[in-house]
């Protein structure tokens, strides 16, 4: 299938009913997708992603950038979820490894082929700096992994994370996550935060350049009058993701970083959703001159199949405990069909050059969506780095009061009856493509995006 076959949301052979200027018609009766979703419920327990209890959304084929649920209706996927899609739906050279890797074993963590050529793969790929990796099945369980590491390393176990970032839901990572402990209580002492790096809703009432970076001073405050002397880490996303992939001010991780070492503490950046170039940059600390100690990573790196790692330099993973027998393990981390998938996606992704294509095409769409803060009553903000991009939708410009969920939920809908699926983050649409999107595909969605916001109205 390629860009050429792709037919969205609607009917075929000259039933489609009228449309806008795209052409594209709404999606067709979803009468399948609503028994399915049914009969799926009797058994599925609650708490699955919002997004997709909205959506209710019934997949049976996808290709690329492009889903197809049980109806037959074909939908621009910029969910991408959550930007695990990196090298698009059932790529093919993927497909055919990871069916192949299916062949040979396929359980146990020992040295295999498949781990040897992810081994050789990644040393081109990672920062020099940065030279060894541990694998882990899911974010939460990287970043905890992350948090033992930098106790190891510093011999301390406190840690400072931002407003409005996301980590886990595990124990420790979600006492990082502020915002998303209600009713989770009590959790581990040592743990605070201090407000990120969002210009758009800086608390300081301040603006960036000018600012002089009066967040990462208070930062630096909030250690001084929490902490007991025993700061292990400074957790940071360079990209938050969960507020609607807000891009800080050139800069501010390096300050971060300078705070780090003021206080013998290491820098954690948290890059699950925007390592392997998902940001126009192999890792998104890269767009700036900082060398983080540790990173998180995955989503991405694994292309679909679930996969996560801890990355850091030989000298600091040696630390102790880490560094004991089974202290640093998973189950399932290096089984071969996880070290398959890292090194046939790592490998496309610079076979291809995607990384240089994500900061292209971020551009272009970053480019073609500004406008909408003059044109889309609810458009307050639009920003981006590659293909981390982000609409915030506000129920008035001025106070940059946040929209209603309510009207969230309604555009988030509109736009897949529309032909484009999005992600939710709080007010805002996120948007992860695929890194391997063409330039006709994202034309097309991004006037898909544009002719919907710029029709919708909030409430009243």
């Amino acid at each position: 299938m390629t860009e050429s076959d792709i037919r969205l949301a609607g009917p075929t052979d000259g039933d489609a009913p009228e449309a806008g200027d795209h052409g594209w018609g709404m999606l067709q009766p979803r009468t399948r997708t609503e028994a399915h979703w049914a009969e799926e419920q009797e058994v599925i327990g609650p708490g699955l992603q919002a997004v997709m209890l909205l959506s209710r959304l019934c997949v049976v084929a996808a290709d690329g950038a492009e889903l197809v649920d049980v109806d037959g209706n074909r939908i621009i996927d910029f969910q991408g979820a959550g930007g695990v899609n990196s090298i698009g739906h059932a790529e093919p050279r993927f497909v055919a490894t990871l069916a192949e890797e299916l062949t040979r074993a396929t359980a146990g963590a020992f040295a295999t082929p498949a781990r040897l050529d992810m081994v050789r793969v990644l040393r081109d790929f990672l920062p020099d700096e940065l030279d060894t990796i541990q694998l882990y099945s899911g974010g939460t369980e990287a970043v905890e992994a992350a948090l033992r590491l930098a106790k190891s390393v510093t011999g301390k176990h406190e840690f400072l994370s931002f407003w409005g970032g996301f980590h886990g839901k595990t124990m420790g990572s979600l006492a990082l996550t502020a915002g998303a402990r209600s009713g989770l209580g009590p959790l581990p002492p040592g743990y605070f935060s201090a407000p990120y790096a969002n210009c758009y809703h800086c608390p300081f009432k301040l603006t960036a350049p000018d600012c002089g970076f009066t967040c990462v001073e208070h930062a630096r405050d909030v250690i001084k009058e929490n902490s007991t002397g025993a700061l292990a880490a400074i957790v940071v996303e360079p990209v938050q993701g969960r507020s609607g992939n807000v891009v800080p001010p050139p800069g501010y991780l390096t300050a971060l970083g300078e705070v780090a070492r003021e206080f013998d503490a290491l820098l954690i950046s948290d890059e699950m959703m925007t390592g392997f170039g998902r940001t126009g940059a192999a890792f998104a600390h890269q767009h700036e001159d900082v060398r983080p100690d540790v990173l998180t990573v995955g989503k991405g790196m694994g292309g679909g199949y679930p996969v996560t790692g801890v990355i850091a330099a030989g000298e600091t993973m040696a630390a102790a405990p880490f560094s004991d027998p089974s202290a640093s393990s998973s189950s399932f981390g290096a089984f071969p069909m996880a070290c398959r998938a890292v090194a046939t996606t790592t490998g496309i992704i610079g076979d291809d050059k995607l990384v240089e294509n994500a900061a292209e095409r971020g551009r272009e769409m970053l480019d073609q969506l500004s406008d909408l803060v003059e044109l889309a009553p609810l458009v307050g903000d639009v920003r981006g780095s590659g293909l981390a991009l982000g609409i915030e939708l506000v129920a008035d410009k001025k106070s940059r009061r946040p929209a209603p969920k309510s009207v969230v939920q309604r555009v988030y809908l509109e736009l897949m009856e529309a032909g484009v699926l999005v992600m939710l983050g709080g007010n805002a649409l996120r948007l992860y493509p695929p890194l391997t999107i063409g330039r006709e595909q994202a034309d097309t969605a991004v006037g898909i995006i544009r002719e919907t916001l710029i029709r919708t109205r909030g409430e009243g």
